[in-house]
């Protein structure tokens, strides 16, 4: 009888209780992410940011003319700008409310299967990001409140001199610290986009030193948990939908390469057409088209341009990939050995991206060894062993125009040959000015085949390719995005 007997599973897969969860979360974001939507619609409308700042640079003017004792400064205007402040800070927090209680509702939803969007890098930085803003919506806000409270108080009770002055004192310092933060906080009002919310407030922080597929890897890596988690649902849909000598992920990695060629203007619209139908079935285009698919042409575009302002330096590699491709350079058509590597002329706050690619034209695969010497960097001296397969070398240039798919496929097997290294660099703050950095490939036998050295200057400030650039440019392509795919 024990055999007949079932056992409650209340954490399996297709446990009712676990879908009648999953359900009502889902219900509780739809909700929250209504008033996300507007609330965020009512702080970022014109002219509410204008006006924020207008009154955050006027109000502790108006209590510092109060305090020097101007014959011209009133009780009366000082209030009514005070009070108008506080109210236009009302829907910035409300938004910021509604954006941490939507974000973290959305990464308590399981990915697939048993796995949680925790599994994928970067949920604690959002969360935390998140929490920043909305205490200092809260400081801001409860400054202006109690300023507003400070002169009104004033304004109706006989004080004398010394405690008026105080008081001023204290309603100016309010102000001042009100206007900070609504110069930091009006920088980028977070969650403005409903097809991908969190994107804007994710950083690539953990990522694979070799890239496998390129463009593919390097996209996901700076997806936010939520995408990433529709990204790998999305990618095990296409199983079926792709053609016979394909997976879903050298399919996808065959568009991402054609929609570079397109940015590039070195493909048409009927060109990367005819580069889809040769990776997917036709039952998949109608999918890849539809405006109401999550992952179609145009978000691919605009994700893979959300990327390129992340890491512009893997795409200078690339393009100077196929360039050579298409003039027949020597370092790719002759030499058994080609590397190439990409370093920011300026990194910022002392950390940088190097990005190394090497291909193997020597006939036969082998192990090589990378070594990466970074002067006074942390670590200096940093080694890497890959295993190098070999490649068909070119022979010849690939010209633009000659012929349908000649250029994307040559690019695309050269960029699928490669190996493709993405290595953090870092040195302590205190280091300014210019420094070199030496990458050397050694084969097996431990043998140098070739070397380079190039410089970047450090600085402390934010530089056009620091992290917080970076993320301000990013942020930039979701807005793009939110336009483009407004719900």
């Amino acid at each position: 009888m024990a055999s007949e007997r079932s056992l409650p599973t209340p954490y399996a897969e297709e446990s009712e209780r676990q879908v009648q969860q999953e359900q009502a979360l889902s219900l509780r974001v739809k909700a929250r992410d209504a008033g996300r939507r507007f609330w965020v619609r009512m702080a970022s409308g014109w002219p509410q940011p204008q006006l924020r700042l207008f009154l955050s640079a006027v109000a502790p003017v108006t209590s510092a003319l109060l305090l020097i004792g101007w014959k011209q400064a009133s009780f009366e205007v000082a209030i009514f700008v005070h009070v108008a402040l506080t109210a236009s800070f009302v829907p910035a927090l409300f938004a910021a409310a509604f954006a941490r209680m939507s974000a973290r509702d959305r990464l308590r939803l399981r990915a697939v299967g048993f796995r949680s969007m925790n599994a994928y890098p970067g949920v604690e930085r959002i969360l935390n990001s998140l929490d920043e803003r909305r205490i200092r919506e809260r400081v801001r806000l409860s400054c202006a409140a109690l300023a507003t409270a400070g002169l009104a108080s004033l304004w109706n009770l006989e004080a004398g001199s010394t405690l008026s002055s105080i008081v001023l004192g204290v309603c100016l310092v309010l102000g001042v610290i009100a206007a900070l933060n609504t110069l930091r906080l009006e920088e980028s009002i977070p969650m403005r986009s409903n097809s991908f919310p969190l994107l804007s407030l994710h950083a690539p922080t953990l990522h694979d030193s070799a890239l496998d597929r390129v463009l593919s890897d390097l996209l996901v890596a700076h997806l936010d948990p939520e995408t990433a988690s529709h990204w790998d649902i999305w990618i095990k849909s296409l199983k079926n939908d792709v053609r016979s000598d394909q997976t879903p992920e050298s399919a996808v990695e065959h568009l991402l390469q054609a929609l570079h060629l397109e940015h590039l203007g070195l493909l048409d619209e009927n060109g990367l057409l005819s580069e889809t139908r040769r990776v997917f079935k036709v039952s998949a285009i109608d999918g890849l088209i539809a405006e109401h698919s999550r992952f179609n042409m145009t978000t691919l575009s605009r994700l893979l341009a959300h990327t390129r302002a992340w890491q512009p330096g893997l795409f200078r590699l690339t393009d100077r990939l196929q360039d050579s491709v298409i003039r027949g350079d020597p370092s790719l058509t002759e030499v058994p050995w080609r590397l190439d590597l990409d370093l920011p002329p300026r990194c910022g706050q002392g950390q940088g991206d190097l990005f190394v690619m090497i291909h193997n034209h020597s006939g036969r695969h082998q192990a090589i060894e990378v070594d990466i010497l970074a002067a006074s960097g942390e670590p200096e001296v940093q080694t890497l062993r890959v295993m190098a397969k070999a490649s068909s070398q070119p022979r010849s240039a690939t010209p633009v125009d000659g012929g349908r798919g000649a250029l994307t496929e040559s690019f695309g097997r050269l960029l699928a040959d490669s190996i493709v290294l993405w290595i953090g660099l870092a040195w302590p703050d205190s280091l300014s000015g210019p420094h070199p950095v030496q990458v050397t490939l050694r084969d097996e036998v431990g043998e140098t085949l070739e070397s380079i050295v190039v410089r970047t200057t450090l600085s402390s400030g934010v530089q056009a390719e620091s992290m917080g650039h970076r993320m301000a440019e990013a942020a930039d392509e979701v807005r793009r995005i939110a336009l483009a795919l407004a719900d």
